[in-house]
């Protein structure tokens, strides 16, 4: 199978184009970035040493084929199963041909990405045409075996490198089990994730990967739950306000807006990194607790709830 495609430029190795034939969905995209990173950063290392045309390399069970095209000062790299080496090679000069149809994109380059989308189709046609080449398999699957094989070819560091990087760690890890805050703490584990990777720590990395799983999913869940709660507090509240008729503001019953608003409070604390989650547990208290609370206050805390945003992530920073 062939799994992925790239284009890097030569002399910075920045990376111009990618091209992936997985069934992967965005959301493991974003839990295994680490993984991702440092597959590109290890590609990336390769195509600046460039030495000769064409290089095949070794990653466990996969091949790394890099073709220099020097017309566009880039590499084209295909990532593929080392068994489909001579299907690669058949439709590789067919990828070339495309890509130097286009030549002037290359040159003109301006920095934009999106610039090489038009080579979607025509690349994806050619790799079409080679059936064996398409299945349901990803790098993700054997993802780690890909790591001990990227670690394995990467330079030692240094003794010094390697303690800043383990003291980097351990504040870091310090400095996330003191958060409440999930976002915060899920970019802290990824930071610690992308950490024990330089550092070739695959116990670190694994205990990290399911930490950035989990925050993950916690995060979503959270989200989720924050939007049912503040669709709910909007309901209450209108029908609370309805109910009044005559009656003054003191009279209602707000028992349910006071229980989808305070639940509301206690999920965006921890999606907020300030303390706004306060106020509306404050107007919550209020609108069950009413006693002691002035008539203005009690209206002033009414309407800030009938005017909150309808998105959540108005309340997310």
């Amino acid at each position: 199978m062939l799994y992925v495609i790239f284009l890097y430029q030569h002399d910075s190795g920045d990376l111009l184009y990618d091209k992936s034939f997985q069934e992967i969905d965005q959301q493991k995209v974003d839990l295994f970035s680490g993984f991702f990173q440092a597959l590109k950063s290890f590609i990336s290392e390769i195509v600046i040493k460039g030495e000769q045309e064409l290089r095949n390399i070794d990653l466990g069970e996969y091949t790394v084929m890099i073709t220099v095209i020097n017309e566009i000062k880039s590499d084209l790299i295909i990532i593929a199963d080392k068994e489909d080496n001579k299907l690669v090679n058949k439709i590789t000069p067919k990828m070339l041909r495309i890509i130097l149809n286009h030549k002037e994109l290359f040159l003109n380059w301006d920095g934009n990405r999106d610039t090489f989308n038009i080579l979607d189709n025509p690349i994806s046609e050619v790799v079409q045409s080679q059936s064996k080449l398409l299945g349901e398999r990803t790098l993700l699957e054997k993802h780690v075996n890909i790591l001990k094989s990227i670690w394995a070819g990467k330079r030692e560091l240094s003794s010094e490198q390697q303690k800043k990087l383990i003291q980097e760690r351990e504040s870091l890890i310090k400095e996330r089990e003191e958060l409440a805050n999930i976002q915060i703490k899920l970019n802290l584990s990824k930071k610690i994730l992308e950490i024990s990777e330089e550092l070739k720590d695959e116990e670190g990395y694994l205990k990290y990967q399911d930490e950035v799983k989990q925050l993950s999913k916690e995060l979503e869940d959270t989200k989720l739950k924050l939007n049912y709660y503040l669709e709910r507090i909007k309901e209450t509240m209108h029908k609370a306000v309805k109910e009044l008729k005559d009656k003054p503001l003191r009279d209602g019953s707000y028992r349910e807006v006071y229980l989808n608003l305070y639940s509301f409070s206690n999920k965006l604390k921890y999606l907020s990194s300030d303390n706004n989650w306060q106020e509306y547990r404050r107007i919550a208290n209020m609108l069950i607790e009413k006693e002691g609370v002035s008539d203005s206050e009690l209206a002033a805390g009414i309407t800030k709830v009938l005017k909150m945003r309808d998105q959540p992530e108005d309340y997310i920073n």
